[in-house]
């Protein structure tokens, strides 16, 4: 790391200083770009013109807008790079508002809170699920009441302010010219707030899956839930655990520095670029699960009481 510049540049220096071969891969970032915003667009008008439920589509909305904030902020922390402590804020907050927004509409799949209780309480819910307890198999089965529902939703609630707020003393640190000046390393104050932004997303993991595999017993099949589920938690997992494994890799040398990626920050470069990707791709699963037409209700009769109505 003897060779990279402390000095984060500006966006101008940065882009000047491109190749033609980078420059052309900035290039496809931003048509990845475009063609998620596209698809965000593309998917809000058919809820819209489908979905009679307003807390439905709503929720929906926002799970979805997860994807286009993520690109937005990425190709703003590409190009800005001195804006890239910013762009990942903004990112923070929006993916904790999303995973909240699909926690409650995960609970309009089950037929709404008080139907999703008195199912739950006659359900032998599993407790050793990942990321944290998928070994302890001595872990006994419980019925989820309405008190342990309280504390399963003030666990997926915390990432909503806990990350945000050390996000933010990131932004802090990074302000005061910290931030990419230190190896990420047992004396860093990043590494600290690294590993407590991932128990933060691990414990709201870890309450996710045992509702959701309780969930897969009550909810109906054409919803989805797992599929839905499954690209929402890819993405925060990315979001949250990616950051502290490319900063680790380029305070280590695993990741050089080069003649486009030349300051020690350049980890949030990488980052960003796999976000644009990682976000399109995930928009295209997107785009498959939440664009299926509902089945006609009176083909097939619901196995709980909603207010999960489509327009046929």
């Amino acid at each position: 790391m003897g060779n990279c510049s402390v000095e984060t540049p500006y966006a101008e220096d940065f882009m000047r200083g491109l190749s033609p071969a980078t420059l052309s891969f900035c290039v496809i970032f931003w048509i990845l770009a475009l063609f998620t915003s596209a698809l965000f667009v593309d998917l809000w008008v058919y809820l819209s013109r489908n979905v009679s439920c307003t807390l439905v589509k709503d929720r929906c909305l926002i799970v979805l807008g997860l994807f286009p904030v993520i690109t937005i902020a990425a190709q703003l922390g590409i190009t800005v790079p001195r804006a890239a402590t910013l762009a990942d804020l903004v990112t923070s907050v929006y993916t904790g508002l999303a995973l909240f927004a699909f926690f409650h509409l995960a609970v309009a799949y089950m037929g709404g809170q008080s139907e999703m209780l008195n199912v739950m309480q006659t359900v032998d819910s599993v407790l050793n699920v990942p990321p944290c307890c998928c070994c302890c198999i001595c872990l006994p089965r419980a019925k989820i009441q309405r008190r342990i529902y309280t504390i399963f939703r003030i666990c997926i609630s915390q990432t909503i302010f806990l990350l945000p707020i050390l996000y933010f003393i990131i932004a802090v640190l990074w302000a005061d010219g910290k931030y990419f000046n230190e190896k990420v390393d047992a004396h860093s104050p990043v590494f600290y707030l690294g590993i407590a932004m991932s128990v933060s997303t691990l414990l709201s993991l870890y309450v996710f899956n045992i509702l959701i595999k309780t969930a897969l017993h009550i909810a109906d099949h054409r919803y989805h839930l797992l599929a839905k589920y499954t690209i929402v938690i890819v993405t925060v997992v990315i979001n949250s655990l990616q950051p502290l494994i490319i900063e680790v890799l380029t305070a280590y040398g695993v990741i050089p520095c080069t003649a486009e990626f030349h300051w020690v920050g350049r980890a949030s470069e990488f980052n960003h670029m796999l976000r644009v990707v990682e976000a399109f791709i995930l928009m295209l699963f997107a785009w498959r699960f939440y664009r299926s037409p509902y089945p006609p209700t009176e083909a097939e009769p619901m196995s709980f009481a909603n207010t999960l109505l489509f327009v046929q």
